[in-house]
């Protein structure tokens, strides 16, 4: 926490002349905190249980993603190792029937 102190002596507005600027859009002379948003949703846990399975869920939620991931580069692979194999395949193919 910082300890430094930012009041300015005789620095006061009444309630008159902050409606008057809030009203107008004008700034208030005070720092705006802005709030930061998030797609989903932030679970507040009251009881630790519910907290422990909530984690247990997100633990097993990763393992399947990440078995997901590997499946699908496996897959990647898989196919392309294919396609070099029947690229070579053609490529005999037309070295013979050039040959001939």
């Amino acid at each position: 926490m910082d300890q430094t102190v930012n009041t300015i002596p005789d620095q006061n507005l009444s309630i008159r002349q902050l409606l008057d600027r809030h009203s107008r859009g004008l700034p208030l002379g005070a720092s705006q905190n802005q709030g930061e948003y998030f797609d989903t949703e932030i679970p507040r846990f009251d009881d630790l249980v519910d907290m422990m399975e909530h984690k247990k869920n997100l633990v097993q939620e990763h393992k399947d993603l990440t078995n997901q991931i590997e499946k699908e580069q496996k897959a990647q692979k898989e196919k392309a190792i294919a396609s070099a194999v029947a690229n070579e395949i053609a490529k005999t193919k037309s070295i013979k029937t050039d040959e001939s």
